[in-house]
């Protein structure tokens, strides 16, 4: 995959979700976390200006891709591609064994606001959470946060993307459990 130029801007973003597992090879992975022993396998990977959540119990499979939509990404699969705007929730439910929910909120601020938040984001990720920043020092560096926690027999994880050309703000938390 060839090196961007510029940093991803949300509006280069799209959700999408599978009804299956992808391989980490379509992404470029930048911070990674997997979990085994518990009553689900996933992995939950922060990429160039968004993430990767795979869920899986036995056959079933569920996968979140929040990437530029330039990405190419196979078609298989597929049950929901949306791009990213405003806020906005989503539900997929998967062969009736996995439910998928999600919820989003693009947050736009100024650039005091948002040097801010990202400064108090990026502190907390530091404290042993999943996160990876963008090539740049300082407030005006892209970033992405996320929590990930088994819970039961899902996995909840909120995630934060930082985008400083547009002092924008995109938070995520998504659900996925074993019915």
């Amino acid at each position: 995959m060839a090196a961007k130029e510029r940093q991803t801007a949300l509006s280069d973003l799209r959700l999408s979700v599978y009804l299956r597992a992808l391989h980490p090879e379509f992404f470029r992975i930048r911070a990674r976390r997997d979990f085994d022993g518990f009553a689900f396998d996933g992995q939950m990977w922060l990429i160039e200006g968004g993430h990767v959540v795979v869920f899986v119990n036995g056959s079933d499979a569920v996968t979140e891709v929040v990437a530029p939509r330039d990405l190419e990404l196979p078609k298989r699969g597929l049950a929901r591609a949306a791009d990213l705007a405003g806020e906005r929730e989503h539900r997929v439910e998967a062969r009736g064994t996995l439910l998928y929910q999600m919820a989003y909120q693009v947050d736009a601020c100024s650039a005091g606001r948002y040097m801010q938040e990202a400064e108090e984001l990026l502190a907390s990720a530091r404290s042993g959470h999943l996160y990876a920043e963008g090539p740049l020092r300082g407030p005006a560096r892209a970033f992405s946060y996320a929590v990930p926690e088994p819970k039961g027999r899902g996995l909840l994880v909120h995630a934060w993307h930082g985008f400083p050309a547009e002092h924008t703000i995109l938070r995520t938390q998504t659900l996925i459990e074993r019915l």
